[in-house]
């Protein structure tokens, strides 16, 4: 039997974000066709290229989301409710749980054996004893450190409480790689290669490649017993760290860090510049709160249960910046050389 025949149907949501994308070519490269989830307004140019089936899922249209799951065993949920702000954390929150259950009940009602939920590291919760976290440490109730991890905690909580279908958990760790179109995690590297400010806290990271999680999440889905929550990061470094081996393959510097105190003023300033119509923030107030609360994480697990290898941060690095040079997010060497 070929690989497409004994891969279950399945359904990706949030298929045209950085995740989806790495996904669909994990899926794709395995022999299947992927079922594609696209809202109306959704970008899906990249989608297109790879040839896979377009379905319109809108996470507020219980209806779409039915239909899209008719006849299919596995969903994968990259869709998850992510706030553009944290000015306003019970209303991202409603949000979020009312999509989530929407996706749930058109899950049940269609039939779908097992559906896999892309959490966050959000919501791996620190050791006492100072050791790596792994996935028996959760939080016992929403931390409070901004709109970003109650809304991961609660969609997290909801989605392990599901019964009428099996749910699998995923929390992968900040993403880099090559795809991530709006530009997400990878602003900092961006920003360095440019030779652009980047202002930034210290603290932990647990970094991964985005073609790992993909991986992992295809090993998880075609798993006859699976673990039922996984993290997955290559490892976890001090940003400023990160950044600086980011920088020594730009020939540039890195910036130093900010205090914890002035990063949260600094992200919470361009938040509401951004709320009052002003362009993105410089730092969004999220990844200050995951890197300055950030633990350690001990990400193995995937490696033993399901066989994934993580790719070194140097791979990772060169392949994002081949990727970014070709899209134009990075100056081609060409345009350096004439610059």
């Amino acid at each position: 039997m070929t690989a497409a025949q004994t891969f279950p149907p399945s359904l990706v949501l949030g298929a045209a974000g950085f995740l989806g994308l790495n996904l669909v070519d994990a899926l794709v490269a395995r022999g299947q066709s992927p079922r594609c989830g696209r809202r109306a307004r959704t970008n899906v140019l990249a989608l297109r290229q790879r040839k896979v089936p377009l379905v319109q899922t809108d996470f507020d249209l219980p209806d779409t989301l039915r239909a899209a799951m008719t006849g299919i065993d596995t969903v994968f949920h990259l869709g998850g409710h992510y706030p553009r702000l944290s000015l306003e954390p019970q209303k991202e929150r409603a949000l979020g749980l009312a999509r989530l259950e929407n996706v749930l009940d058109a899950a049940a009602s269609a039939g779908v054996r097992r559906l896999l939920y892309v959490s966050s590291t959000a919501t791996v919760a620190p050791r006492a004893d100072g050791r790596p976290s792994t996935e028996a440490d959760v939080f016992s109730a929403p931390p409070p450190w901004g709109a970003y991890h109650d809304l991961k905690w609660h969609l997290e909580a909801r989605a392990a409480a599901e019964s009428r279908l099996e749910v699998l958990i995923v929390c992968p760790g900040a993403c880099l790689g090559p795809w991530d179109l709006r530009v997400g995690t990878s602003a900092m590297l961006v920003g360095l290669a440019r030779g652009l400010d980047v202002p930034h806290p210290n603290g932990l990271v647990s970094w991964v490649d985005a073609r790992d999680v993909a991986n992992a999440l295809v090993a998880m889905a075609t798993h006859q017993a699976p673990p039922r929550r996984v993290l997955v990061a290559a490892e976890s470094l001090q940003l400023q760290h990160l950044l600086e081996v980011a920088a020594a393959f730009y020939g540039v510097t890195a910036p130093p860090a900010m205090s914890d105190a002035d990063a949260l003023a600094f992200a919470d300033d361009e938040e509401h510049r951004a709320a009052a119509g002003g362009p993105r923030a410089r730092l969004a107030r999220e990844l200050v709160d995951l890197i300055i609360h950030g633990p350690a994480i001990d990400a193995s697990l995937v490696q033993r249960s399901l066989g994934i290898a993580y790719r070194p941060l140097d791979t990772t690095l060169v392949d994002f910046d081949a990727w970014a040079r070709r899209v134009r997010f990075i100056p081609t060497k060409a345009q350096e050389q004439t610059a």
